[in-house]
């Protein structure tokens, strides 16, 4: 308590002195350094001010004893308080000292400056603790339960500030301020950094560099709406797949000991759609970005036209099966045609139908007669835009097919006239051929009936193409964009009797021993076994061919006493096989039977067959100009339905879609004509067990096939159990 009281009296003794007595020896070091500069290897490295003269000195606006250095005279109770100390023992019993004040009743006000006294008039000074009071002591863990705090604000006294500067750069001053940079770097992070500081009066103080980006005003943000299309995404997508990326320089060049004359330089990459794109007509035109817009919006409005009609061809419009006016009479009502003036009287020679997207179909026209010529054009178009076709590609010879392939959606494989064969990238506007084959290696010249793409695996896949001259060649592209092409049969005329319909033997004046070859006019792959396929020729027979076997066929039946058009399989039964050709006849077989099963008669020749893919006994045929309806359980003498289409046109394709519900007829006019089959039975469950008992019943009088037909069936359950 004793030194308590002499700390305080003391403290209280300077009350009233004047701030401006304060020395500045405090800061005479300061000035003194500004005398001395230091100089290393001709640069000043002599250390700036700390007090930056632009703004007001420490000295003037803050006074306080701690910076003072003068000394201070001590006050009338600190005289006391010595004179008690000098006084002898004998008045050591009672010792009464200058104050009895103890430090835990004192307020004092931090806030203020000590070098002014300040009483609080509410303070009572009569009541003090006798001199003899010991304050509680609290345990060294403990805390005081209370403790009061006053925060109050001060006046803001600077103590040290560093300006920032910010200049363009490439200005004379920004050029100073970025040397300066550099060096400051050089000192603290480069080279100069080993130097040593331990005898310098400071440290280099850490600088923060700013830049212009951190002086800016911060952006005002509001909360707004913003719509992005499936269009616009695709748009943005397409667009950054088409960014040129930046290649690295390869290391392994730039660190060869060989001279620059020898190193290979890496080709930079162009991008075609880096230029600027034009703002006319002329210049938009001809870009593919355009054509696209331009193609959908041909769609847009193509479904205004023919909104009922994609409503129906969707299956979104349906007839109620269980309506009481329902009658089977196996309508075909028209919904559009495929036709423009490019298409006009150019004979269709085959149509492919795209596997991953039904509404994209390719068309290929020819020439229909031998008589006939016109020049190759391939159309492809869609359903959601009957009136122009998307895609359009002419050719100097004349087109016999085309075949879209499974892998790859976007290649169609065409065949020509002249024995060409090639595949087209679909996605371009214009011709982009991937693979076409030579001279050198086809050895065909005549007219490519088929074009038939076949899996070699997950990923490969190769085409084969059947010929005029009765060769069946297999074509393979490789890395190099060469179509390669391997000979894989070659059709023989056939000679002597054989299974199958028996045909009135022709009359031969004189037999002259020249080796033919019969024209393969179609073929199709076996549904169960993969190296299998048939190929009908214009003799009028089969032939059962193999991959395998490469020199001759494995059977061979006649179906017909013409030329054979078109075979298809049944999609209920795998081992029916329906034929077509010109003897006016439709012919269904079965594999393991010799004989016809069925025999339907048409007006004229048949160039097309197609079977109900939800409606196992329903089938299309088209024959000259008239497109007959087939149902077999129903009546197999003539057909349930009969359509004849104006001027004469010859019918020559037709197929189902994949729902059943629609149509696709073709003719040498060049249009494709679309219908929804309408007015007919309801589909039954159980498809393959109708389509057994609507063929056994046609063979009621023939108990010979009857027999044949159980037996096989018995050996193919028994098969199938095993």
């Amino acid at each position: 308590m004793n030194q308590s009281s002499v700390v305080i009296a003391s403290r209280i003794s300077f009350i009233g002195e004047s701030p401006s007595r304060a020395s500045k020896a405090n800061f005479s070091f300061m000035d003194k350094r500004q005398t001395y500069r230091v100089i290393v290897d001709g640069l000043d490295v002599t250390p700036d001010d700390i007090v930056d003269p632009d703004f007001v000195t420490m000295e003037e606006t803050f006074a306080h004893a701690a910076f003072e250095s003068k000394s201070r005279f001590k006050s009338e109770i600190g005289l006391r308080v010595s004179r008690s100390k000098s006084r002898s023992t004998a008045d050591a019993g009672m010792k009464v000292y200058a104050t009895t004040i103890s430090l835990d009743d004192i307020h004092i006000d931090h806030t203020m400056n000590t070098e002014e006294g300040f009483i609080a008039e509410d303070e009572v000074l009569e009541i003090a603790p006798s001199a003899f009071y010991l304050p509680k002591s609290y345990p060294v863990m403990a805390y005081p339960p209370e403790i009061f705090i006053i925060l109050k604000e001060t006046e803001t006294c600077f103590l040290f500030d560093l300006q920032s500067y910010s200049y363009d750069k490439g200005s004379p001053e920004g050029d100073v301020v970025e040397e300066e940079n550099e060096f400051y770097q050089y000192i603290t992070v480069g080279k100069g950094r080993n130097r040593k500081m331990v005898i310098e009066e400071t440290q280099t103080e850490e600088v923060v560099t700013q830049t212009r980006h951190t002086l800016a005003v911060r952006p005002q943000k509001k909360n707004a709406i913003a719509f992005a299309s499936l269009w616009d995404m695709h748009d943005t997508y397409a667009r950054l797949a088409q960014v040129q990326v930046v290649e690295e320089p390869d290391e392994m060049v730039m660190y060869q000991s060989a001279a620059p004359n020898l190193l290979r330089k890496k080709k930079k990459k162009v991008n075609e759609t880096s230029h600027k794109k034009g703002k006319t007509y002329l210049e938009i035109a001809p870009t593919k970005e355009f054509s696209d817009a331009v193609l959908l919006v041909e769609r847009v409005l193509a479904t205004l036209e023919y909104s009922d009609a994609q409503k129906k061809f969707r299956g979104l419009i349906r007839m109620d099966p269980l309506s009481l006016d329902l009658v089977y009479v196996y309508s075909l009502k028209p919904l559009w045609k495929f036709d423009c003036e490019d298409t006009a009287n150019r004979p269709i020679t085959s149509i492919s139908f795209n596997p991953k997207n039904e509404n994209i179909v390719a068309v290929g026209h020819g020439k229909f007669s031998y008589a006939e010529y016109f020049d190759g054009l391939i159309c492809v178009w869609c359903t959601k835009n009957p009136i122009k076709p998307e895609r359009l590609y002419r050719f100097p010879d004349p087109v016999t097919s085309v075949s879209f392939s499974e892998k790859n959606p976007n290649w169609l494989a065409c065949g020509f006239n002249n024995g060409d064969v090639l595949i087209l990238d679909i996605t371009s506007y214009t011709i982009k051929v991937i693979a076409q084959s030579k001279r050198d290696t086809n050895p065909c010249f005549e007219p490519i009936w088929v074009t038939n793409w076949r899996a070699i695996d997950k990923e490969n896949e190769y085409v084969m193409t059947t010929c005029q001259d009765g060769r069946i060649n297999r074509f393979t592209s490789t890395k190099t964009h060469d179509f390669i092409c391997t000979p894989m049969m070659r059709v023989s005329t056939v000679e002597g009797r054989m299974k199958g319909l028996e045909t009135t033997k022709t009359c031969v004046k004189e037999d002259v021993p020249v080796t033919r070859y019969a024209a393969a006019l179609c073929m199709k792959w076996h549904p169960s076994i993969d190296h299998v396929y048939l190929v009908g020729t214009d003799e009028g027979c089969i032939h059962r061919c193999s991959t395998h076997y490469l020199n001759q066929h494995i059977d061979v039946f006649r179906a017909h006493a013409g030329p054979v058009y078109g075979m298809e399989i049944s999609p209920c039964m795998k081992l029916l096989l329906v034929s077509c050709g010109a003897d006016n006849a439709i012919r269904l077989w079965m594999e393991g039977i010799d004989d016809v099963i069925m025999t339907l008669t048409c007006p004229a020749a048949v160039y097309g067959i197609a079977f109900s893919p939800i409606n196992a006994t329903v089938l299309i045929s088209v024959s000259g100009n008239i497109l007959s309806i087939w149902d077999l359980r129903r009546k197999t003498h003539m057909p349930c339905a009969e359509y004849t289409f104006p001027n004469n046109v010859v019918l020559t394709y037709i197929k189902f879609s994949t729902s059943g519900d629609n149509v696709f007829v073709g003719d040498t006019a060049g249009r494709i004509h679309t219908f929804h089959l309408e007015d007919t039975p309801i589909p039954p469950f159980y498809q393959r067990k109708m389509l057994d008992e609507a063929l056994k019943k046609a063979l009621c009088t023939r108990p010979q096939l009857l027999k044949q037909l159980d037996k096989l069936e018995k050996l193919r359950e028994k098969h199938g159990k095993q």
